[in-house]
């Protein structure tokens, strides 16, 4: 994906934020090996080898996003997965995802505080729509210790008190495999030489930002 795809301008991920991110966790900043036979192992052992799933994707939303659904969906046939993919736009993808209709799915996150509680909140705490968390936490995944920790780190003003919490939550996430961190994804931009512009690095596009000389 990265090489080919991504054409070798994206990183790896191990965590629910980049490097560039406050909160990131050194902790937890290994990703995952590249282990087909381990993976074969554990789908036999969970008795699924063989399973047909359902992968959503959009292929509208994120840079390459269906050719990544599409090696991914190759990767999974490797290690006994017969991953049908359904790819569609992303007016119809948000849909799809809360209404609970698929096995699998491809979401990108970029942290509107440029902070690692920030996907915490939306991604990995217990979804609660009364306390407004875990609203984007379509698979469900839930854990105590990460419910305890959440509003002590919104809380904390102490940076190596509050990052101490969030290394102890990214390798809790890592350690359960709450996620599959894929990739940063590259910001690519260009513009003609008369033309002064800011780019955010979340990738959106201000177009008072830009000036034409």
């Amino acid at each position: 994906i990265l090489q080919t795809i991504m054409r070798g301008n994206a990183e790896v991920a191990s965590q629910l934020v980049s490097a560039a991110m406050h909160g990131y966790s050194d902790a937890a900043g290994t990703p995952y090996a590249h282990d087909p036979d381990a993976a074969r192992a554990l789908l036999d052992e969970a008795g699924v080898s063989g399973a047909t799933i359902d992968l959503k994707c959009p292929n509208n939303r994120y840079l390459n996003d269906e050719s990544v659904c599409q090696a991914i969906t190759a990767m999974l046939a490797q290690v006994g997965l017969n991953a049908t993919l359904d790819a569609m736009p992303v007016q119809n993808y948000w849909p799809e995802l809360r209404a609970d209709n698929f096995d699998m799915y491809l979401l990108g996150w970029s942290p509107g505080t440029f902070d690692a509680e920030h996907p915490i909140r939306f991604l990995a705490a217990t979804p609660n729509e009364e306390k407004k968390l875990g609203s984007w936490n379509f698979g469900g995944y839930s854990n105590a210790r990460v419910d305890e920790l959440l509003p002590m780190i919104q809380s904390e003003i102490d940076d190596t008190k509050r990052q101490s919490m969030l290394d102890e939550v990214a390798s809790i996430l890592q350690d359960e495999v709450a996620y599959v961190p894929l990739y940063v994804q590259p910001l690519v931009w260009g513009a003609r030489s008369n033309i002064e512009l800011t780019q955010r690095p979340d990738d959106f596009f201000i177009l008072r930002w830009v000036t034409v000389n």
